[in-house]
């Protein structure tokens, strides 16, 4: 009898201990998550918090970012742009920054595991500490102190994975203008129609800048996405162009050189210079004189070293310029 007491005994145990395995196991706190969007200025950054009750437990981050935001002209500078914010994130325990790079602009997908992050390194890469919970040393991520934080940021709630893309103009991919895309830009002259606006635009696209007036105006298309290259036309009252500008100083000439400079003789043709020589850092052209701009750098290659200028009348070089 003894012993069989005791196996009564022992199974109500066991049957107690089981009930509260699994009294603990449906406590388990259920993992939530919410999303937010900030979209504007060329920059779409999507979050969306991990959560469990009010303890954040991972953060993940989307952001496609225009190279005309990050002031940057192609994928060589948007990845010396971000090389050492990607390396500090990468280096951190419990996040991974992946970028991908396009034409036009940059993806970024960040994740921060808090099961693996440290609070104290989250709170660092962040730049706050007023999303932690309320204690004065902080133990977790508040999810309801961080979503009024990202609202004060500009960030707005996503309901039902609505979220908004960035307009199709911010990701316009612009490319650098060719010589013989400048040089089919015929100028007005005597009897001599110039090449319309109109015409210009189904080359070019939109105007980027465009200035009117009664009996003339200007037109400007960016070349770059950082502005500083650009294609500009002058125009008469029938909007023919009568001059015409080019500035592109991202292109890389690996062509010219100052001992070619000093080869060329006044007989060569512009045709002849551009192809000896490359594409110009800079050409300005009216109906009856062109002006051709080369350029070397200094051993750091931000600033110029030295300006080589070709004069030009009707198709041939008639003079030439250095300033070293």
């Amino acid at each position: 009898m003894k012993v069989k007491k005791m196996s009564i005994r022992l199974v109500q145990v066991l049957f107690a201990l089981g009930a509260m395995l699994l009294i603990v196991a449906g406590c388990t706190p259920k993992t939530e998550h919410t999303s937010f969007q900030k979209i504007g200025n060329g920059s779409d950054s999507r979050v969306t918090y991990y959560y469990q009750k009010d303890k954040v437990v991972k953060q993940t981050t989307a952001n496609k970012i225009t190279y005309a935001t990050l002031r940057v002209n192609n994928n060589a500078e948007a990845k010396k742009a971000v090389k050492s914010t990607l390396k500090k994130y990468n280096d951190t325990k419990g996040v991974t920054d992946k970028i991908t790079y396009h034409d036009s602009y940059l993806d970024e997908k960040v994740t921060v595991d808090l099961s693996k992050a440290s609070v104290k390194d989250f709170l660092k890469l962040a730049g706050t500490n007023s999303s932690t919970d309320s204690d004065k040393k902080a133990k977790f991520i508040s999810f309801e102190k961080s979503e009024k934080l990202i609202k004060k940021q500009g960030f707005t709630k996503i309901e039902d994975g609505k979220f908004k893309s960035l307009p199709k103009a911010d990701l316009k991919v612009k490319k650098a203008i060719s010589m013989d895309q400048f040089n089919s830009i015929k100028l007005a002259k005597d009897k001599q129609a110039g090449t319309t606006v109109d015409e210009l635009t189904k080359e070019f696209g939109k105007p980027d800048n465009t200035s009117e007036g009664s009996a003339s105006g200007s037109y400007t298309w960016y070349t770059n996405y950082t502005k500083t290259g650009y294609v500009r036309v002058s125009t008469n009252d029938k909007k023919e162009a009568t001059s015409k500008f080019l500035l592109q100083p991202s292109v890389e000439n690996k062509k010219f050189t100052p001992e070619k400079y000093d080869a060329v003789n006044k007989e060569i043709s512009q045709d002849e210079l551009l192809d000896q020589m490359g594409a110009p850092y800079q050409v300005q052209m009216t109906p009856t004189i062109g002006l051709i701009y080369y350029i070397t750098k200094d051993e750091s290659g931000q600033n110029i070293k030295g300006q080589y200028l070709f004069e030009v009348r009707d198709g041939k070089v008639v003079g030439k310029q250095a300033k070293e």
